[in-house]
This record gives structure tokens, sequence and C-alpha cells, in this order.
């Protein structure tokens, strides 16, 4: 019988453990929405049968599910059922712990998606039709982007969360992480999803012989303004654009410690894996040694096996030859180290003075940085004046930045001077200097008196 689909949607939550259980074995499998019709039955009649309303029991049997949408047989013989995307996505957004991460693929298709609908719109007169259902696909696949990125975004960082307390226990010397397969874990989870999503939504991200989703983005913004001089359809669509891209920080931060776990972990497995080879060497040696007489059944100091070991070579010969340096007295010795930590704890040390460095004038600065320092900028009102523009930037920077440094004044100063026009020097020529305690950057004192323009 046909149901509205708010009773099904209804009943489909009250039992969501038991579609959540069809999520899993979907994610543990190829990806596609199947699932065997064997296992809902058992799941069916194990868990829904139980519901004391019967009305359940009549709106989620598989002959109900299947003739109001939820379920869709392919082919009965293959005893094979496949759950509807809509239910498929309903179930990942009310778990995000089982939302399915965005590989690689589905960016690239993504990516084609976004490029031909930008070159669609190109191609048409504003006023007609065909433009406004080619703005229409646009503005809808921005919008399923931007849903998309977001709760991607969600599922890696409870991934990323979850590998940071597995790192954790095994930090502290849990012996059941094992170093190779949370190694493996990291890496798989580094390259297959985070590290795709990071170059799709990055602003700077360039592609050989095609466009990038910023590129195509950035292009019809471009044709608005210099082609149309459609300012504000510019202006909405860049909009659109950073409310996607603002997530490129959150992504940064993931790829940052996966990197940083990725790292100490390699150098572990390294060891791991060293220390294994060793033992596995030494025990082959033994094995000769195992001939069941009673002379030569001991590996000694000139075995092959020692050949690549040296950590204890010469400790016999140091032994013997040096006597013990620190002589303890059972009643003496402990109020001689109390009143020696009492001297040093009593004595005042000098700090040195540290020598200031002057800051290189090219200076590397990263995307992510560069972004969030344009934004602090942007919020500047032009029609204040400024007698010290380096002064200024110095402060606003480092009061907004929590690991500022001086290089960071430098890009803020590349930004600041193209966009607000009118900043000279001062005369008389003044020099000056400013340092975040590591380095120094002397500059000529350049002053901005305001714009207004629009005052």
């Amino acid at each position: 019988m046909k149901l509205n689909r708010d009773v099904l949607i209804h009943a489909i939550i009250k039992h969501q453990n038991v579609f959540l259980r069809l999520l899993d074995h979907i994610a543990l499998n190829d990806g596609a929405n199947e699932v065997p019709e064997s296992l809902y039955l058992q799941l069916y009649n194990n868990v829904i049968c139980k519901d004391s309303d019967e009305k359940v029991h009549s709106y989620l049997s598989i002959e109900s599910l299947s003739e109001n949408g939820v379920f869709i047989h392919n082919d009965p013989n293959t005893g094979q059922i496949t759950l509807e995307r809509v239910i498929v996505d309903l179930l990942s957004f009310l778990d995000v712990k089982r939302a399915r991460e965005l590989d690689h693929a589905e960016f690239e298709n993504i990516r084609v998606a976004i490029v031909a609908a930008c070159e669609q719109i190109k191609k048409y007169e504003i006023s007609s039709i065909d433009y406004k259902e080619a703005k229409g696909t646009f503005n809808r696949l921005m919008s399923d982007i931007h849903s998309k990125i977001k709760e991607n975004v969600l599922a890696l960082t409870h991934q990323v969360d979850s590998i940071a307390l597995e790192y954790k226990s095994y930090d502290q010397g849990d012996n059941a992480v094992n170093v190779i397969e949370l190694y493996n874990k990291v890496s798989k989870l580094y390259s297959r999803y985070v590290m795709p999503c990071y170059d799709f939504i990055n602003p700077s991200m360039e592609m050989a012989q095609t466009q990038s989703f910023s590129m195509a983005v950035d292009g019809l913004i471009s044709h608005y303004k210099s082609e149309l001089n459609l300012y504000d359809e510019a202006t909405l669509v860049q909009f659109r654009k950073k409310a996607i891209t603002s997530y490129y920080k959150d992504i940064g931060v993931l790829v940052r410690k996966l990197d940083q776990y990725s790292n100490h972990l390699s150098q572990d497995r390294s060891f791991y894996l060293s220390i294994e080879s060793a033992f596995s060497h030494l025990m082959e040696s033994i094995e000769p040694l195992r001939h069941g007489l009673k002379r030569n059944i001991y590996l000694t100091s000139k075995s092959e096996v020692f050949n690549n070991h040296t950590a204890l070579d010469g400790l016999t010969r140091l032994k013997s030859k040096f006597k013990p340096k620190l002589q303890w007295h059972a009643n003496k010795t402990r109020l001689r180290f109390k009143e020696y930590l009492l001297t040093v704890n009593e004595t005042s040390f000098k700090k040195k003075d540290r020598q200031l460095k002057p800051l290189a004038v090219e200076c590397n600065v990263s995307d992510e940085r560069k972004q969030v320092i344009s934004f602090i900028i942007d919020k500047f009102d032009e029609t204040k004046s400024l007698p010290d523009v380096h002064q200024f930037l110095y402060s606003e920077l480092s009061k907004a930045l929590s690991d500022f440094e001086l290089s960071d004044v430098l890009y803020g100063l590349e930004v600041f001077l193209p966009f607000y026009s009118g900043a000279e020097r001062s005369f008389p020529i003044k020099k000056k200097q400013i340092n975040d305690e590591i380095h120094y950057l002397e500059y000529v004192q350049l002053s901005y008196s305001g714009s207004t323009e629009n005052v």
C-alpha cells in the first residue's frame, strides 16, 4: 500500500539502529547501496517485529518499503536490495560516525561537473531560457558541493579524532595498539580521503590542461564582472565560493595532525622493523647450535650475528678498567644533596640577551596563512588615517594571530598597499624598527591619509 513519506521516515528513524546496520554493511563492501535481502529479513524479524506497534511491522516490511521507493529491487534473483540514495544520505546525516568520506574519484566528478556548469553559463545570453537553466544547474551544484564538503569535513574530523585516541594509547605504551596497523590507517586516511578534499578546496590549486574548482568559479566571476558588468551576480558567486573554501582551514588542521602522526609512526615503524629483523637474524643464528651435543651450544662474542651490532663493544674492558666514580655515604649523601639543591635554587642565573637577526626580504608564507591575513586586513576601515602603516599591521596581526611572526607584516604590506592607495612616505623621512624577539625589520615610515571616496 502507498504511504505518505513522512510516515515512513518516522518509522525508519524509530528503528534507525536497524538501518544503520545496513549502512555499515554498505561501507564494508564495495560502496554500492546494496544489502543482502536475508540481512534485512534477519534484522526485521529479530528487532522490528518486537515493536509493540503493529503498524510499524507493516510499514517497514520489504513489500511496503519496495512499493514506496525506500528499497529498489534490481533483480529478485540476486537476493540484493538497493537502498534509495536519499535514505542513505539521511542515515549518514543522523550519525556522522557512519558518514562516508569522499575519495579522489568523487571529487574529480564534482570538479568536472562544476567546470562544465561554469562553461555552460558563459555560452548563453542573459535573457535566454538556456541561461536560466544553466544558472539553476550551477546554483544547485554549488549548494550540493557545500553540503558534501561540510559533511565530509565532519566525517574526516571524527576519523582523525579516533586516530588521535589510538595514537595517544600507543604513545602511552598500550601494547594492544600495533604500530604497523596504526601507520597504515593514518596513511590511508591521509592519502585517500583528506588530501583529495584539501586539494579540491585549495584556492591556489592549479591543474595542467584543465581547471580546478576555484579556477572555474573565478573564471565565471571574471565573466560577470569584465564582460557583463553584473557585479551583484559576481559578488553572489564569490560569497558561495568562499562558503565552500572556508573549510580549507579546517582540513588544513587535519592535514597537519595526520602529517605529524605519520612522521612519528614512520620512525617507530622503522625501529620496529629493524628490531624484528635483528631478532629474526638472531634466531636464525641459534638454529645451528641446536644439535643436541654438549659443546658449542652458546653464542660467543665472535658469532657472526654480532658483526653488525657494535653498541655493546668494549663494555667488559671498560668495567675492568674504571672504578665507580660516585662513592655514596649512607648517612651524609642525602644531606649533602639537599644542601646542594638549596644552593642551586637560591642562585640567580642571568639570561643571555638573544641577538636579533635581520628578517629576510623574501619570506615564505603558506597559502592558508595568506588567506587569514587577507581577511584580517579586509576589515580595516579605509576612511581612517594611519600615521605608521607598518606599526598598524604589526599591532593588528600580532593581536589576531596566536603564532604571529614578523614575516606576516611583510605579506600584510603586500595586501594593504594595492587595496588602500594613498600610503606615502612621511616627511621628514624616518627609519624605524619592529621585531618579534627573533628577527627585526628596519623600514621607512609610511603614512596613510584615509580614503574619502565613499564618505
